[in-house]
């Protein structure tokens, strides 16, 4: 035996002072003159003997109780390895892990779980609980306060996120490196959906000594229905728009169409095709719905789009040829299909009606051009720079860059440029990802621009000049496009990529398309405006959430956490979009729970194990406790045996 703070054994000196009493106290026989005894009887000798005997027990009682005082202060534990035949069940420290992703929103699923995490309290020592969807976090730290553990977990609430594993696992193993025992467990409650096994898993290695229970939720696949994908097509036709909405089901079901809270059309199958026809310009929202046996979230599918007019672009073209008008025309001049109104002129008379404007010969713009084009951008409006032969080069590029020089690729590099790197993030490039036709127009000569620090460079020659540059102007655009629009200078205009390209760039600077309508839970959604703007955005819910724009005139919704419709509104500028559960959460299909052991605990890494201090043992064992007891009981039998005697 050990004992934590030996230094109170010092106190069983005290035993002395019941001896000393004794002693003092101790009776001795004295003589007494008297006539007579011939009335008295003797004493026998065995009750004497008897006395004596009650005293030195009464002695040694006393004594018992302040040395066993002593050691309870002394705080005794029994060395581990002093008890080779002492079978001990081994501390546990173990993690609980807790899935509140969408799918177990199904059925009963997350309540199950719940309670069989509040049920698992009742083994181990100490616990932590963490809850986790696509990513996780620790809602409390290792301790063995079973009430606070279970206080956390009975205020969970499941969300509609998507599962991975990884980040649960990753944020366990964390915790359980200040663990306080040996045995180091992780508890997951999961339907053990098979997306949420993630590539990640696959460079998942439990530390050495972390055993690993997997508890299964449900019964996996059964057999719920939701949208795989869903697709928008808006084809003009003069002032009509044509809308189609098609859907792809994971199973043959009956679809209902509704477009602003009324239903319009139905129909039944894997593959569905609505198609409608808009008349006047604005903002659309509806869902499509499953009539499903089983009502989910998934069920629905919120789309939210936009009808608009006819985008107004002007070219400023003063040039003698107007060769730059003459390919601009011919891309967007499409008759009765026509997505833009075009418009070619040689001032800049009149901007409140135009949405982008097309300068062929920046060299020809003077200063009031300049304040013009800058007051249109900062208004909203979009500008795209570009360059001719005929005009000198500017003095400045509305903040974007600074032109340098006329430069001939051949003579700085012995043959013509090409397009060589592009920003392929980017919305004007995103569907020219991995196309070599990019590469295949030549450019014979172009402007040298050193882009001003804040500008982004969106794609680059060969010679690594940049040839795109984008600059945000207020709550517009300036593209500074560094060749010429026309033949002059580049074959572009005659390559198969020139028109995609110049829609590409409609569409961005005129914010056509600039992003999806349609998110899925958890995406964030860029917002625009002024720097300083603040935006009010309607959640389903019913609250009403602010985002600030900042210097960059952009700014991010990120709560997107409820499926539904949400409304976005800065002044008397309206941007509704909305938001869906991600497909693959609404996919049941689960592994058991011996694969779901398999996948993680078969990989261990050799871990240093955790010292078992002396205090440790101590708090672990409480002997302390034992011995008090056996002090108030030797209390209770002194006294009734003094009292008797």
């Amino acid at each position: 035996m050990s004992f934590l703070t030996p230094l109170f054994l010092a106190a069983a000196g005290a035993v002395l002072i019941p001896v000393l009493l004794h002693l003092v106290r101790r009776l001795k026989a004295r003589e007494v003159p008297f006539s007579t005894l011939m009335f008295l009887s003797a004493t026998p000798i065995q009750r004497i003997r008897r006395r004596r005997l009650q005293d030195i027990l009464l002695l040694l009682l006393r004594v018992a109780i302040l040395i066993l005082l002593a050691v309870v202060f002394a705080r005794p534990y029994m060395l581990q390895d002093k008890l080779p035949f002492v079978l001990e069940r081994e501390r546990e420290s173990a993690v609980i892990l807790v899935d509140a992703s969408y799918s177990m929103q199904h059925g009963t699923r997350f309540d199950e779980a719940v309670a069989a995490a509040v049920a698992r309290l009742d083994e181990g020592d100490e616990w932590s609980v963490v809850v986790f969807t696509d990513a996780a976090q620790q809602l409390t730290t290792l301790s063995g306060d079973r009430a606070v553990h279970e206080a956390a977990l009975g205020a969970l609430k499941p969300s509609y996120r998507t599962t991975d594993f990884y980040p649960a696992f990753r944020l366990a193993t964390e915790i359980l490196q200040d663990a306080r025992f040996d045995g180091r467990t992780i508890v997951m409650f999961s339907d053990f959906q098979q997306s949420g096994f993630s590539p990640a898993m696959e460079n998942l290695t439990l530390p050495e000594g972390v055993t690993y229970e997997p508890v299964k939720i449900g019964e996996g696949d059964e057999g719920n229905r939701f949208f795989e994908a869903f697709e928008l097509g808006l084809q003009r036709r003069g002032e009509r728009v044509a809308v189609r909405y098609s859907a792809r089901i994971n199973s043959e079901s009956e679809v209902t169409l509704s477009l602003d809270n009324s239903n319009v059309q139905r129909q039944s199958g894997r593959m569905v095709s609505f198609r409608q026809e808009a008349v006047q310009p604005g903002f659309f929202q509806g869902h499509l719905s499953l009539v499903d046996d089983m009502p989910g979230t998934d069920d629905q599918y919120f789309f939210t789009y936009e009808i608009s007019p006819h985008a107004s672009l002007l070219v400023l073209d003063r040039s003698s040829s107007q060769r730059s008008a003459f390919f601009l025309e011919s891309a967007f001049d499409l008759g009765e299909t026509s997505r833009y109104a075009i418009t070619v002129s040689s001032t800049l008379s009149q901007l409140t009606d135009i949405d982008l404007v097309f300068v062929s010969g920046t060299g020809s713009l003077t200063p009031a051009d300049m304040r013009s084009l800058r007051e249109f951008a900062e208004r909203g409006g979009s500008v795209v720079l570009a360059f001719d032969e005929e005009n000198p080069l500017p003095p400045s590029l509305l903040s974007a860059g600074t032109a340098r020089r006329v430069v001939s690729a051949s003579d700085l590099q012995g043959g013509n440029a090409i397009i060589a790197q592009v920003d392929g993030q980017h919305p004007i490039f995103t569907p020219f990802a991995g196309a070599g036709a990019m590469l295949r127009p030549q450019f014979r000569r172009y402007v040298q621009v050193t882009p001003d620090s804040t500008a982004h460079v969106l794609a680059s020659y060969d010679s690594g000049d940049p040839f795109l540059i984008e600059q945000t102007l207020g709550r517009g655009h300036v593209l500074v496009y560094t060749s010429s629009l026309s033949t002059a200078w580049t074959e572009l205009p005659l390559s198969e990529v020139y028109v995609p390209l110049l829609y590409q760039i409609v569409r961005y600077a005129t914010r056509e398309s600039v992003a999806a309508r349609q998110y899925i839970i958890g995406d964030a959604v860029q917002l625009f405006g002024l720097e300083g703007d603040s935006w009010e955005v309607a959640a389903p819910t019913g609250d009403v959430l602010k985002v600030q724009i900042d210097s960059t005139g952009t700014g991010f919704f990120r709560p997107t956490e409820v499926p539904g419709h949400y409304q976005a509104q800065l002044g008397r500028v309206r941007w509704p979009f909305s938001v869906n559960v991600d497909a693959t959460e609404s996919d049941l299909r689960a592994r058991d729970t011996e694969e779901a052991y398999a996948a993680v605990a078969t990989r261990h890494t050799e871990s240093v194990a955790t010292e078992y201090l002396p205090e440790d043992q101590e708090q672990d064992q409480k002997l302390w406790r034992l011995v008090l007891m056996i002090v108030l009981t030797a209390f209770v039998a002194e006294s009734l045996f003094a009292a008797k005697r």
